[in-house]
């Protein structure tokens, strides 16, 4: 049995304030200002409440790829762990308890490429490759570096559909699903 979407609740509060400003502008244009009572529109002309409109769609847009990241990310770091106990289901040694602590201590350093790559083995390359994509988007959204120009634009609905493809193939495969119900 697979568990509902980690996503989920982000990308529902991502459609909700998307239609909230969806209301908000068509108040707006509709000159619905009553709408708009103990909001920061009202007073602010047209103009300006439509480029602030406009300018929270962005950040909107963003964030949500931001936070889609944050989660899709540490999902796959857990899945990581629960691989590494299985060091520790056979006969411990001192080896592969070394091993194992290696991978707790040091995981949550690892890049997150590397971390991608690993599940190559139940993730088509494609699929992994088109979440290196949301990734180096994701990047440029946090640091917005000024000397390298933006990276392909993904839209908010491919990373969501990405990133949850990925994490459901994931619990979908017969050896992870085994891992993740033992744990």
């Amino acid at each position: 049995m697979s568990s509902p979407n980690i996503l989920e609740p982000i990308w529902e509060s991502y459609l909700t304030t998307v239609d909230c400003l969806k209301v908000a502008s068509r108040s707006i244009e509709k000159n619905e200002l009553h709408l708009m009572s103990n909001t920061k529109f009202v007073g602010s002309a047209v103009d300006e409440a439509k480029v602030m409109i406009r300018d929270s769609r962005t950040s909107a847009d963003d964030l949500v790829i931001v936070s889609l990241w944050a989660i899709f990310e540490r999902k796959l770091l857990e899945y990581v762990q629960v691989e590494g106990r299985k060091f520790l289901g056979v006969t411990p040694t001192s080896f592969n308890t070394q091993v194992y602590q290696k991978v707790e201590s040091e995981m949550e350093y690892w890049k997150s490429d590397d971390v991608l790559d690993l599940f190559k083995a139940v993730v088509s390359s494609d699929l992994i490759g088109n979440a290196k994509q949301v990734k180096k988007y994701r990047d440029w959204i946090a640091h917005k570096n000024p000397r390298k120009g933006p990276p392909s634009n993904v839209p908010p609905q491919t990373a969501y559909r990405i990133l949850s493809d990925i994490i459901s193939t994931v619990e979908q495969h017969p050896d992870l699903q085994r891992t993740a119900s033992s744990a």
